[in-house]
């Protein structure tokens, strides 16, 4: 025990300026996602309307959401990016990889985001907190914390390619991997949060859209 909080230890001390450095990072992606949404043309938004309205009509006639099929489908996309960090962590020059990745997951969350309120104002901010916040809890900082990982991971090995060094140790790639796992525990608690939590309140909240 002493020595997992002895490595836990080092790993937050080694890794606390970028922790802020992704996290700054992902709060940026997503205000820049929410701010797209005010620079679409009119048309842009038309279409957007329409096809979020054919969703909530489907929502609305269906008995119930799918949840295996939100499982799914969720459960893909996360495990995804979940192995792409962690294979991004494991080459020399992986680490800008990682950036992408939870750039353009934080992107997409500010964007639904943004087009909720853009199109139903406080009632949209109400949703978002319903259908999106429950599941991403679990989700973001699982994400957060993999990319981290990840980005730290290939950030030493091409420190150790500067320094023409064998960096980091086999040690090290065993407790990547582990933290990964471990992760990819609670991704899929997350997973089944969106899948069988979240579309209860989505159910509840439609209607006021």
């Amino acid at each position: 025990m002493r020595r997992i909080q002895k490595e836990i230890g080092e790993y937050l001390g080694e890794n606390t300026g970028i922790y802020i450095f992704i996290i700054v990072l992902f709060i940026a992606s997503v205000l820049a996602g929410a701010f797209l949404v005010r620079g679409l043309e009119a048309g842009q938004h038309e279409t957007l309307y329409h096809y979020f309205n054919l969703f909530i009509t489907d929502c609305l006639e269906s008995p119930a959401l799918e949840g295996r099929v939100i499982l799914g489908q969720s459960v893909k996309i996360n495990l995804q990016y979940l192995f792409l960090i962690w294979l991004s962590g494991l080459f020399i020059f992986g680490f800008p990889l990682t950036m992408i990745l939870i750039g353009w997951r934080g992107f997409s969350l500010g964007f639904a985001v943004g087009f909720l309120v853009k199109r139903s104002a406080l009632r949209g901010v109400l949703f978002a907190l319903g259908a999106i916040l429950p599941h991403s809890l679990l989700i973001v900082p699982a994400l957060i914390i993999v990319t981290v990982t990840g980005f730290s991971f290939s950030w030493l090995r091409f420190k150790g390619y500067l320094k023409k060094e064998s960096y980091p140790s086999g040690r090290r790639l065993l407790f990547y991997t582990a933290v990964n796992l471990l992760l990819g525990v609670l991704l899929l608690a997350g997973c089944l949060v969106e899948a069988y939590i979240s579309p209860v309140f989505m159910k509840l909240l439609l209607p006021y859209l």
